[in-house]
């Protein structure tokens, strides 16, 4: 749902997934003249002398054709202006015109008053559900119509915008398996765990998934006599993997490629690839020739999310949301770890009452940045999702818009210390509405934790009852719901209560394993809620906060660690910072959990690189100084988790300590 209004200087959109701002040279709204080529969420019409709008990439539609923008002039005809700003913007006009986009912003103007019509909306709408029969070829079947979703759009579709949501999935008993006739193929063995490890590579390539009595797979694509066979599980899963990396990155180089200057791409261009003409064929054919490529030794970016996924039908019915986020699956592998006996009888003196401990499990890791585990047990190094946190989920959105709703209940005077994160949640450029409650009762921690927020965070103590309040213990089993969307329950042996909040009705949340301590617990509490406005999904903002003590390994995420409270206000950035004698050795990167492909402009190099991508430079005290000052952001100095005002706090008294 887009809302739109007239601000000063121009118009503003908004929508659960970010807002937009365009500033336009005068508006006189009129009737619109230019019709949008296809449903918008919003739509306006007014005269303008030209409009800017805040995107790094646009696209402008002449007839039948699409190009991204350029600095150039338009002559007559008519126009569609595509932006991809956070809420993506449209603007149907008639030349002749003039257009400048300069990495950051995309500016039309014309030399009059002339009739502009413009649309916004989010990502294009998905189809709402697929019934298919609880089989393995039934899954696979779901997997082909969500690919299909895509259509035809080139290298475009590795933009977070132009991949719909995939369909979610139904089983039924009897279902008829839907047709399909796609220009690839992938054959699978008829199992199903084959179907979910080769479900993102064939919903991204837009393949035909099918199952056969087979040993191993095979990517067909008859149309040019291409295949590529794999090897049975367990090694299928580690190839299928590197090929959808390696296809998805290749189409985000091929897609960036008509921007000169930005992007670096001479991965294509050592694969003997020619972007300009893998942009422009069949995706039998793009695909297959990226495939064909000898791989030599271009190093594949980072991936953002693989999930390790129990072969269930249960556990299936989470595919479509593990397809939004583009996350890889893998066969769910764990080994047990060392008994905790030493480390909880070394703490035993330090608490009352008796915590719900778990034992975790380490997962075999595949590649990723992030990593979910959808299977029993409880991991380390990954977070514990199931499906009904993906069900819970807003689907197409992570909040509904307005401001975000946070409680922060202080159930231990010991820990009000924590309360200071309060600062952190009043002076974020989310807009929030934020209520501090302190020592409540069982039953008015019920109606606190039944009502709709979306965080909440407790600060108090846990134990095998529940929830410690100063009248006994609230377990959230007895809770009829739970509306909060997203909690950090900071207390001991939280874990279970979490997962009881989760089925309740929540989507992600942060809790402890064991035991910690209340002074470390506060440490890691104020990062954790500082970490989450600035824009941080559950998941990445935990294992950051964790930094902050050394028993960080004791806490974990429970649910759909991707999630973020509402809108992220810019882009979620991390720098990391070593020191020596030469100066300062440091990397900045964008987390993309939630935007595989999206692009950011890194401070580094002045340049656009890809979500996820790590850009690296050497600059001295003053350089680094300017760079933290001039963004709010994490900084992992020295493996420590800082913030970068206080380091460049530091940086600067330390260097003015050296001058002689």
């Amino acid at each position: 749902m887009v809302e739109w209004g007239l601000v000063e200087g121009g118009i503003r959109a908004a929508a659960p997934s970010g807002a937009v701002t365009v500033a336009t040279d005068g508006w006189d709204p009129t009737p619109p003249v230019c019709s949008l080529p296809y449903p918008a969420e919003a739509a306006v019409a007014g005269r303008t002398a030209g409009l800017s709008v805040p995107a790094e990439v646009a696209t402008i539609g002449v007839g039948d054709g699409t190009r991204a923008v350029t600095d150039e002039e338009l002559g007559d005809g008519e126009f569609l202006l595509t932006a991809d700003a956070p809420v993506e913007t449209l603007a149907r006009f008639r030349g002749p015109a003039t257009l400048a986009c300069d990495g950051e912003m995309v500016r039309l103007s014309f030399d009059d008053q002339r009739v502009v019509s413009l649309g916004f909306r989010t990502e294009p709408p998905a189809a709402e559900t697929v019934v298919v029969p609880p089989t393995p070829a039934g899954v696979a079947a779901a997997v082909t119509v969500a690919g299909a979703s895509l259509g035809d759009a080139g290298p475009e579709r590795s933009r977070p915008a132009q991949r719909p949501r995939p369909p979610l999935v139904e089983f039924e008993a009897g279902a008829a398996v839907p047709d399909a006739d796609r220009p690839l193929v992938l054959r699978v063995p008829e199992t199903l765990e084959s179907v979910l490890v080769a479900a993102p590579f064939a919903y991204y390539l837009g393949a035909e998934l099918v199952t056969e009595p087979r040993d191993a797979p095979l990517l067909t694509a008859p149309s040019v006599g291409f295949e590529r066979p794999y090897g049975a599980l367990p090694a299928f899963a580690g190839e299928v993997a590197t090929d959808c990396r390696r296809v998805f990155y290749m189409d985000c180089l091929a897609r960036e490629s008509r921007f000169d200057g930005d992007i670096d791409r001479t991965a294509l261009s050592e694969l003997g690839l020619e972007p300009a003409a893998v942009r422009d064929v069949s995706p039998a054919v793009r695909y297959s020739t990226y495939l064909d490529a000898p791989s030599g030794d271009v190093p594949l970016p980072p991936w953002h999310l693989s999930t390790y996924v129990e072969a269930t039908y249960e556990r299936a019915r989470s595919l479509p949301y593990l397809l939004d986020r583009l996350s890889l699956v893998y066969p769910a592998e764990a080994s047990e770890m060392e008994p905790r006996d030493l480390l909880a009888s070394s703490l035993d003196d330090f608490y009352r009452g008796e915590v719900v401990s778990v034992s975790p499990v380490a997962p075999e890791l595949g590649a990723g940045t992030a990593h979910a585990w959808l299977a029993p047990g409880e991991p380390v190094d990954a977070f514990k999702t199931s499906t009904r946190a993906h069900e819970n989920r807003p689907y197409g959105a992570d909040s509904d818009g307005g401001p975000a709703r946070v409680e922060l209940v202080v159930n231990d005077p010991e820990m009000l210390a924590e309360t200071s994160v309060v600062d952190s949640y009043r002076s974020s450029s989310l807009p929030l509405s934020v209520t501090v409650r302190e020592s409540l009762s069982t039953s008015e921690l019920a109606r606190v934790l039944e009502r709709d927020a979306d965080f909440l965070h407790f600060v108090g103590h846990c134990e095998v009852e529940g929830l410690r309040c100063p009248d006994g213990h609230l377990s959230a089993s007895s809770l009829d719901r739970s509306g909060a969307t997203t909690f950090f329950l900071n207390a001991c042996g939280s874990y279970r209560e979490g997962e009881r909040l989760v089925e309740k009705g929540s989507v992600a949340g942060g809790v402890t394993l064991d035991r910690v301590l209340n002074e470390q617990a506060t440490r890691v509490g104020t990062a954790f809620g500082r970490l989450l406005v600035h824009g941080f999904g559950i998941d990445r903002a935990l294992s950051l906060a964790r930094r902050r003590i050394m028993m960080g390994r004791d806490y974990a995420v429970i649910g759909d660690g991707t999630f973020a409270l509402g809108a992220t206000p810019g882009r979620p950035a991390v720098v990391d910072v070593e020191s020596d004698e030469d100066g300062y050795a440091v990397e900045y990167g964008v987390t993309a959990a939630r935007n595989a492909g999206a692009t950011y402009r890194d401070p580094l190099g002045d340049q656009r690189q890809l979500y996820g991508a790590r850009v690296r430079d050497r600059l001295d005290g003053d350089a680094l100084a300017s760079l933290l000052e001039a963004r709010t952001a994490p900084v992992v100095f020295e493996g420590d988790l800082e913030w970068s005002e206080d380091l460049a706090e530091t940086v600067r008294g330390t260097d003015a300590a050296h001058e002689p």
